[in-house]
């Protein structure tokens, strides 16, 4: 054999060895990387097992109930949530409600899977109640309240040795109608006006809102005319929605004489009304009103409902001494036939006025007209820059009887202090709103601090429910 051989035999061994070296260091190498995968494996599920276990123990059973939401007349909802309940275990949940004095027991219910989130459903009207969909008792139907009313919820959950419960108190209020003044309906619904309410826990979206706005034709309905349509829409509208028998009414200037006709005239009112608040009224009419509609520019107060605003009390007079009268074709004969009506007892009324004294800087509010337009001379007294103070509450003006049917009857006057006509809304809706959630006893001093903003809410920067443009450019004296 040559060298060559002998050289090539070697390689060939050596070759061959080398290869089964390294399938052999192969195998030793994949069964180490299979053991350390394995070992992994077993070490991230054995830790697994313990953080899920170590979880679960760490959570304990809790129950939170949500606040109570009107899905519908008469229908209200309470949602459920529920913690740390263990999966593959039974869990039973028992309520307890209770509405105006009635209570409502439902027996324990048992659930084969974790419900963890569920809404309870009282329906008041149809005397039922439903737990996560499934009705779970019977009761005889609540009446629509007469007042606010609380409802109050009680859950308990058990799983295995866990119990956890949770109780919840809402408040069903009364419907509340808001009547603005005069041209409401080329302004529309005031958003920052029924911001205020809904900060006090009001609603006036969804199935069953418990705020409505009265929008009527200003322009052309007069004073009788209103006040049916007004009678009408809350019986048919705002007490079947809201599931109430009765409400409160808020009027703002013009708008508070249909609310008072109709508690003057309709006699279901005394049994349905509330509370009646007057918000700048021009209960004995506005001497503005005679004085704009002698104007040819000022077309708006020579509409129908603009004559409901004419003085019921003596306020032109021919020369400076003689006595005040009421002139030839100035007469109010809707306005008179309220004012000789009484209110009934039992219907609570308020009156929120402003008191802005004359100065030399601001005449004042315009209480009388001496002589012929426009070669005229004006008085003033204390007001709000449109109606007289005395107006709005109904006292004796320029020698006339004032309205005895009225002031007799008010259960509260609040001075709102010098304020302009259209600010007065603005400083007495939130004491209002305040007063009819049951979150304030009275309406004196400042309303407390209502609850936080919904999105999209905020506060009025001008003075809301008649913008300060309604102001007509002709309201200087003419004189």
């Amino acid at each position: 054999m040559s060298g060559g051989d002998e050289n090539t035999i070697w390689y060939r061994r050596s070759a061959d060895g080398a290869a089964r070296g390294a399938r052999a260091c192969a195998r030793r190498s994949a069964r180490r990387t299979a053991w350390k995968i394995g070992a992994a494996a077993a070490c991230a599920a054995l830790f697994a097992s313990l953080l899920a276990s170590s979880g679960q123990a760490t959570i304990p059973l809790a129950v939170h109930i949500a606040s109570l939401e009107r899905i519908g007349p008469g229908r209200v909802s309470f949602g459920v949530s529920i913690a740390g309940l263990q999966p593959g275990l039974p869990e039973t949940i028992g309520a307890t409600a209770a509405v105006d004095g009635a209570t409502i027991e439902q027996p324990t219910t048992a659930f084969a899977g974790p419900m963890d989130h569920f809404s309870v459903v009282l329906d008041l009207a149809g005397g039922q109640s439903r737990i996560g969909g499934v009705v779970t008792a019977d009761f005889p139907p609540i009446p629509p309240p007469g007042e606010n009313t609380p409802v109050t919820l009680e859950i308990m959950v058990r799983q295995g040795a866990e119990t956890a419960a949770a109780r919840q108190t809402g408040l069903l209020l009364l419907p509340t109608v808001l009547v603005p003044g005069y041209l409401n309906e080329i302004w529309g619904k005031q958003q920052h006006v029924l911001s205020i309410f809904r900060r006090w826990g009001y609603t006036d979206t969804g199935p069953s809102p418990n705020l409505f706005w009265f929008t009527y034709a200003s322009r052309r309905l007069g004073l009788e005319d209103t006040a049916h349509l007004l009678a009408a829409y809350v019986r048919d509208v705002v007490l079947p929605t809201a599931y109430a028998s009765r409400f409160n009414v808020v009027g703002y200037s013009a708008g508070g004489l249909p609310a008072r006709w109709d508690a003057a005239f309709d006699p279901s009112w005394k049994r349905i009304t509330n509370a009646l608040f007057l918000i700048a009224v021009p209960n004995e009419g506005s001497v503005m009103s005679y004085i704009y509609a002698w104007y040819p520019v000022a077309k708006l107060a020579r509409t129908p409902a603009a004559r409901s605003f004419l003085p019921t009390f003596p306020f032109w007079r021919p020369a400076p001494g003689a006595p005040w009268e009421i002139p030839k074709g100035a007469e109010n004969v809707e306005l008179e036939r309220l004012n000789a009506q009484p209110l009934p007892p039992g219907i609570r009324v308020y009156a929120f006025y402003g008191s802005r004294r004359p100065t030399r800087e601001s005449p004042g509010t315009q209480a009388g007209v001496t002589g012929r337009l426009p070669e005229a001379a004006f008085s003033y007294g204390m007001g709000d820059g449109i109606n007289l103070t005395a107006s709005m509450l109904g006292e004796p003006i320029n020698g006339g009887a004032g309205v005895p049917e009225l002031t007799d009857r008010f259960t509260e006057q609040v001075d709102l202090g010098p304020l302009e006509h259209y600010s007065l809304v603005r400083a007495a809706l939130p004491r209002i709103a305040a007063f009819t959630s049951g979150r304030a006893a009275n309406l004196a001093g400042r309303a407390p601090a209502p609850l936080p903003a919904a999105k999209g809410d905020r506060e009025p920067s001008v003075p809301p429910w008649a913008p300060p443009d309604l102001v007509a450019p002709w309201a200087a004296s003419p004189h």
